[in-house]
């Protein structure tokens, strides 16, 4: 019997099955989206206007959506490389009790994130 969130097969780590996974391929795609939305608003978010002597947010010219768009790309960068980290870690974790917590994190989070 392979037991709760697949304690059955704690301690053995092979890569290739990481990569295969569908949790995991979704994960780098996330990531690289959230470093497209991060770096699209930090270098085109502000522009300078010749009339103007500051800069403003490309968005309503409100400072808070440059903002907002700055923080939910680094929020979700770091996000991504946590969880990414802790699906390589996942499988040396033989605890039922842990990995039962790093799921419910993992799917706490991802429904905090879908409500933002």
């Amino acid at each position: 019997m392979e037991g709760a969130y697949g304690a059955g097969k704690a301690g053995a780590f092979d890569p290739y099955t990481l990569v295969r996974q569908p949790h995991t391929i979704l994960r780098v795609v996330s990531w690289l989206f959230s470093i497209v939305v991060f770096g699209s608003i930090v270098n085109e978010g502000y522009l300078n206007s010749a009339s103007e002597g500051e800069e403003f947010c490309i968005y309503n010219r409100n400072p808070n959506a440059c903002s907002y768009g700055v923080a939910v790309g680094v929020l979700a960068f770091l996000t991504c490389l946590l969880y990414l980290a802790l699906d390589v870690y996942f499988p040396q974790i033989s605890s039922v009790k842990d990995r039962k917590k790093a799921v419910l994190s993992d799917i706490g989070v991802s429904a905090w994130e879908m409500r933002s």
